[in-house]
């Protein structure tokens, strides 16, 4: 099961407060509902918030978070919503509005209009793989395999041109039953989004997702170091900084999932390998926009998230990288998307 973002219809804020307070009280005595004090200090009097997970007692499995009024002394209910049905591996992410790009003064930030703050509204969910496609899963699919790293599986599969990312999309469609949504022909790539099959996120998706309500430069905090030494990097991703040198027994690409994941359960957005987007490269406007899919032609693909051998500043969740759709892939990969119904 997955937390979903998104608001209840069916029950109104008033009602909903009602029946959880109800519930909150039952779980204090029975514990009967699990309860995750969040941010929380032992006592409700130093508390700032808290998040009850799992009340299917509603009806659904509901959460609800909760934020200290210092006005009232009560808590009030910040957000909650329905847990969302996800397919194995993948995190169900739900419509929103979110600021994409980098605010002037981000240490690193590229000059406009490369990143270029602006305001993106996304009206359809979709579902995001936990992490990236690794050498055993496009083994199984594609085949015979080439990484910089031999002999792990489980690492993140690299070397991958964009091109290739989109074949395999439509191969692990074709073994799971599910529509193929590109139409390849020769290297005239088109996206029919009517179709239910595995495909690349656009790259606001991408952003989206990575940032999982933040509008820090990495989603755990602030950059303070564009190079090597950036400790809040140091924690949710591989870099040069963590990576050791060339030579190193341990140098390249790392098992995926070993770094804590953002609010939203994704790991390694932050570094590892370069994630391939759908998305034709080109530079932002300051206007605000909906659903985007990038530039309709192009000779640069859009990648995200740095890599295992590049600097602090390639992995910020605005920072931005292309490539040849025919390349050679060197330091990039792959995460999958599925539309929701």
């Amino acid at each position: 099961m997955r937390r979903s973002i998104s608001k209840p219809s069916r029950r109104s804020p008033a009602a909903f407060c009602t029946m959880v307070a109800t519930l909150f009280m039952m779980a204090s005595t029975s514990r009967g509902v699990p309860i995750d004090l969040t941010d929380a200090t032992p006592t409700v009097t130093g508390a700032t918030t808290l998040h009850i997970a799992g009340i299917s007692t509603l009806g659904a499995n509901y959460w609800a978070d909760f934020k200290w009024n210092e006005k009232t002394n009560k808590f009030d209910v910040s957000a909650y919503g329905e847990e969302d049905s996800a397919p194995e591996g993948f995190v169900s992410i739900k419509p929103g509005k979110f600021m994409m790009g980098a605010p002037e003064g981000e240490l690193g930030r590229a000059p406009d209009p490369t990143e270029t703050l602006h305001e993106v509204t996304l009206t359809r969910g979709f579902y995001l793989s936990e992490t990236e496609v690794t050498e055993r899963e496009w083994s199984s699919i594609m085949g015979s395999s080439s990484s910089a790293v031999a002999g792990c599986d489980d690492c993140p599969k690299e070397l991958m041109p964009w091109m290739s990312a989109v074949q395999y999309c439509n191969a692990r469609s074709r073994l799971e039953g599910l529509d193929p949504v590109y139409q390849i022909d020769g290297d005239d790539v088109s996206w029919d989004q009517t179709k239910n099959g595995y495909r690349l996120p656009t790259e606001a998706e991408w952003e989206y997702a990575c940032r999982a309500g933040t509008s820090t430069a990495f989603y755990n905090g602030e950059i303070s170091n564009t190079l090597c030494e950036e400790p809040n990097l140091d924690e949710i991703g591989w870099y040069c900084g963590n990576n050791g040198e060339q030579g190193d027994p341990d140098y390249g690409t790392k098992e995926v999932g070993q770094k804590p994941p953002n609010a939203w359960g994704l790991y390694d957005m932050s570094g590892n390998v370069f994630e391939w987007c759908w998305d034709w490269y080109g530079d932002y406007d300051s206007e605000p926009v909906t659903d985007p899919t990038g530039p309709e032609s192009g000779t640069l693909r859009t990648d995200r998230g740095g890599s295992w051998y590049y600097s602090a500043r390639y992995h910020r969740s605005a920072a931005r990288w292309s490539g040849i759709p025919n390349g050679a892939g060197w330091g990039r990969g792959c995460r999958v998307a599925l539309s929701a119904p």
